[in-house]
């Protein structure tokens, strides 16, 4: 099949990955960082972003969970510019070289850039099979709806065929979500939502049940569905029966829902309509071979459209988001320049 350019657009928090490797604790313990934890940054942790920039053996990589998946949807589709990421990011030079590397995988940015802070930055530290990561949000905590505004973007969201949209990006902009979504139900357009993370479930349950009727597939894994069925008052921890309720809400136009549950371990399970339940074993995976667990949900979700936007039938396209997923997991964070040459037979 011929994609079309921009036959995908997603909406997410752009981050700049900078990743190196240490061989000593120094830099950890100038910035107080414990090994194998994640964290939001502080203002002491700041110049650390500055402090990586200057140094030689430093990775560049244009992050955050939506934008992650772009790029392993077009390192699978092969064809630049397939897929469209907005999001927002500074006007400073983190702000330029995360749309230089973004573009470099084939992902064609329509960021908007914003004044009241500098471009979300991720440090990724590795030390042996140890990792500490600090995440500063920055400019795309900014994001507006007047990027919607503007014709040349909406021309871009009326143009494609699938919008994807992350629960971190409701997190910052739920409006423009809503927005988006109703279009591409006025418009026969597929509108996948990503749950992302059980906070986003707790924090934001009222924008997320005025998103849900406009959702054509909902992504979540185990622990976001029982989060889910928890602040709905649904008083069952049961993932098939949470599950089948999730796709069984109240939809705004005539297409079935399609709700995916996925796990590290356990099957993925697809609920549809009729209450049709389909599993899809996950393959083990040789721990010797595992690297770093990040991104590799993200890269699930690219795997998962690439083949969706091909109308590939539901299986292929789980297959699919497995395979990329198992593959993110033999390298440091998601650079996809370290992946494979993707081949059909190898799913």
């Amino acid at each position: 099949m011929d994609i079309p350019e921009g036959i995908l657009i997603g909406f997410g928090n752009p981050l700049l990955d900078l990743t190196t490797t240490i061989e000593d604790t120094v830099l950890l313990e100038k910035y107080d960082l414990p090994e194998n934890t994640a964290i939001i940054a502080e203002d002491r942790h700041l110049p650390l972003f500055e402090e990586l920039s200057n140094m030689e053996n430093v990775t560049y990589s244009a992050g955050g969970a939506c934008q992650n998946s772009m790029r392993i949807f077009q390192w699978i589709v092969t064809k630049p510019y397939c897929a469209y990421f907005a999001g927002a990011v500074g006007k400073d030079k983190f702000g330029e070289t995360i749309g230089k590397r973004a573009m470099a995988d084939g992902v064609q940015t329509i960021y908007q850039q914003r004044e009241e802070a500098p471009t979300g930055t991720c440090a990724i530290i590795m030390r042996g099979h140890n990792r500490s990561l600090v995440a500063n949000l920055g400019a795309a905590a900014y994001f507006s709806e007047d990027w919607l505004y503007d014709d040349a973007n909406l021309c871009v969201v009326e143009r494609a065929q699938y919008i994807y949209a992350t629960g971190f990006f409701i997190a910052v902009n739920s409006e423009t979500v809503l927005n988006v979504a109703r279009m591409a139900s006025e418009n026969n357009r597929t509108f996948v939502l990503n749950f992302s993370a059980v906070f986003v479930l707790q924090t934001h349950k009222s924008q997320l049940d005025e998103i849900l009727p406009y959702a054509d597939l909902v992504i979540g894994n185990k622990h976001e569905a029982l989060a889910f069925a928890e602040h709905h008052d649904w008083d069952t921890t049961d993932i098939f029966e949470i599950g089948k309720r999730l796709q069984a809400l109240p939809k705004d136009n005539k297409r079935p829902r399609i709700v995916m549950i996925t796990d590290a371990v356990c099957p993925v399970l697809c609920f549809q309509e009729n209450e049709k339940i389909l599993e899809y074993p996950v393959p083990k995976v040789d721990k010797s071979t595992i690297v770093d667990h990040n991104g590799c949900g993200d890269a699930f979700v690219g795997g998962f459209l690439s083949q969706l936007v091909q109308h590939m039938p539901l299986d292929y396209c789980i297959r699919t988001g497995i395979f990329a997923s198992q593959q993110v997991l033999r390298i440091v964070g998601v650079q996809v320049n370290k992946l494979p040459k993707f081949k059909e037979c190898c799913i």
